[in-house]
């Protein structure tokens, strides 16, 4: 696949209306797209309807990491993670197995599984969706002519199957009586068959094993591609089998609608994915189709979400018009987002604007990591209830009608652990809350330290997403900028301050610094050159990387970094995009590689009441 920078999609978004953030570049600096007239005030959107806030339950994480420590045995319990060795630290009469799940759980009761949707009833939840469906298995419901789970976390519903209860019907019921909407997840091509196989398992169900004529063979370039077992939609068979899980689940279960979660690596063969569009939208359309055919015309509409990349283009290349399904008015909602990591700098008006236009919601996901880097150096620790606050504001601040939570239980191991992590939930509801509270906006190279999917900072869709500055110490005067956005009231604001880093760095050098075109003096300037930094060996996704013969620790900058920070005030800084410039005046001469500037952090300490 085509390697995607951001200067390819502002090229190809502006042509098709839309707007996009762009790097700076190398020796000089870089124009913002044009912004669209009709483009909403950042910061004055607030949510649309009755729904705020949405949880996804994945088909394993829960299953495998959680549950098994709800059980109602009155036998002490303590669990084992993906960081613990295995022995006295994991269930009695079961072992630590693969990506941190024990290989023989204790089964799941109907008390635990309610006591689950109580805690997330509790943090506020207004729409929970279980993944029901995931490499051609159904996961927490069988049914004859699918293939149950075959995975050791799933073994745990088997009791209450063949008991004739429908762990999924459990969930829905708890749900509905807590208020709450509930819809079921489909998994399109789920990419995490290695990860099975390592469990004992195959890589998905028979109709993927017997059916290889199916299976996708021009994958795109990069070693995590090649770990994928996935099927190839520009099959009909292919489609065909999909939606006839759809019909199942709608034919078996009341539920209020269903998500499609397209966050997988590929659908299509390589570099064919634009021209298949047409492909996944019929299929698309015919989901729709048997929703409204499920709730009866007129009478009730079941919702059709979909989680989708982050940009239009993304999701183009990838063989998903979503720009049709929107138009179309198939779908309900639509969660734009990385697949792993929160994006503060991500323009989604992009999807708000045409969303709106068709009464489809925006909800873009909350996601636990800011970065490979910071996943890293931080051992896996999810970010703070400061960074939450600010990545939450600048979702808001594009317009969305309110956020989604994916992947939010992944760092389970992390205090104060789960359940009690979903109470962060509640605040980040409350826009007085959250404009009470202290903001941590962190703008990072999402990806870079990764190879995994090709070249450095490149992410599972083929898009560099490694944003920074370049400045050549060859080239006198070589200058750069970069665009970050805080969606903030400077009028509300007691305190804030900016800071960015750069690397190699010394007190030697010196570099002038503009926000918004105005100058920043000298002497409002601090620097330091042994800012602490957690720098721990940890592994990022072991499996993963295991597998594809990654090394197994992402890459760090090497070499002496210099903080520069300053107090920040509006003006110049503004309610929106704002530009960091830096012209690099005095270089130091013992150093010769280029200064590269990829993080920027604002903190905000608001007005006390």
């Amino acid at each position: 696949m085509k390697e995607m920078t951001r200067r390819d999609f502002v090229g190809t978004s502006i042509a098709a209306g839309l707007t996009l953030g762009a790097l700076a570049q190398k020796g000089m600096g870089q124009q913002a797209a044009p912004r669209p007239a009709d483009s909403p005030k950042l910061g004055s959107a607030s949510s649309r309807g009755p729904r705020r806030f949405i949880y996804v339950s994945d088909p394993s994480s829960i299953a495998g990491a959680y549950l098994p420590f709800s059980d109602d045995s009155d036998a002490p319990v303590t669990r084992g993670s993906v960081l613990a060795p295995a022995g006295p630290t994991t269930l009695a009469g079961a072992t630590q197995g693969v990506y941190g799940f024990v290989d023989s759980p204790k089964p799941v009761t109907e008390a635990a599984l309610r006591r689950w949707v109580d805690e997330l009833a509790d943090a506020q939840v207004d729409t929970f969706i279980q993944e029901a469906y995931t490499q051609g298995w159904t996961t927490y419901w069988r049914t004859e002519g699918f293939e149950y789970d075959a995975r050791p976390q799933h073994r745990r519903f088997l009791a209450l199957l063949d008991s004739g209860v429908q762990p999924l019907e459990l969930l829905l019921d708890q749900a509905h009586k807590r208020g709450m909407e509930f819809l079921a997840g489909i998994r399109m091509n789920d990419d995490h068959g290695h990860i099975s196989i390592g469990q004992g398992v195959a890589a998905g169900a028979a109709f993927l094993a017997n059916n290889p004529q199916w299976a996708l063979t021009e994958k795109h370039p990069g070693s995590y591609y090649k770990l994928s077992h996935s099927l190839n939609f520009s099959f009909p068979e292919v489609r065909n089998y999909v939606f006839s899980v759809v019909e199942a689940l709608l034919g078996r279960f009341q539920v209020d609608g269903l998500e499609l979660c397209f966050r997988d690596h590929q659908y299509f063969p390589h570099n064919r994915g634009p021209e298949s569009q047409p492909l996944m939208t019929e299929l698309v359309r015919r989901i729709r189709q048997a929703l409204d055919k499920k709730g009866g015309s007129g009478k009730r509409r079941l919702q059709l979400g979909a989680r989708v990349y982050e940009t239009m283009e993304e999701c183009r290349s990838q063989g998903l018009d979503v720009a049709a399904w929107i138009s179309e008015g198939l779908l309900d909602y639509v969660a734009p987002g990385d697949v792993m990591y929160s994006t503060p700098n991500a323009l989604y008006e992009t999807f708000v604007q045409p969303a709106h236009r068709a009464n489809c919601q925006v909800y873009p996901p909350l996601q636990p990591w800011s970065s490979v880097r910071m996943r890293r150096r931080l051992a896996g620790m999810p970010i703070s209830l400061d960074q939450q606050r600010a990545v939450v504001k600048n979702i808001l601040g594009s317009g969305a009608d309110g956020f989604s939570s994916y992947n939010h239980f992944v760092p389970i191991q992390s205090a104060p652990f789960y359940p009690l992590m979903l109470q962060d939930f509640p605040e980040l509801l409350d826009p007085d809350r959250i404009a009470r509270g202290n903001r941590h906006y962190v703008f990072e190279p999402i990806w870079a330290g990764s190879r995994g999917f090709g070249a450095d900072g490149v992410a599972p869709t083929g898009a560099l997403k490694a944003d920074r500055i370049v400045l050549s110490r060859t080239s006198p005067g070589a200058k750069g900028r970069y665009r970050f956005r805080i969606s903030e009231d400077f009028k509300q604001v007691r305190r804030a301050l900016l800071l960015f880093r750069g690397g190699p760095m010394t007190l030697k050098d010196r570099l002038e610094i503009r926000l918004n075109g105005v100058p920043i003096a000298a002497a409002k300037q601090k620097r330091r050159s042994d800012e602490k930094r957690i720098d721990m060996a940890a592994g990022v996704d072991v499996n993963s990387r295991t597998s594809a013969g990654e090394p197994l620790i992402p890459e760090i900058p090497a070499g002496p970094t210099l903080t520069t920070w300053f107090d920040l005030t509006g003006p110049p800084a503004v309610d929106g995009d704002n530009w960091l410039e830096v012209t690099l005046v005095e270089a130091d001469p013992g150093i010769a590689q280029d200064i590269i500037i990829d993080e920027i952090e604002v903190f905000i300490r608001p007005k006390l009441a």
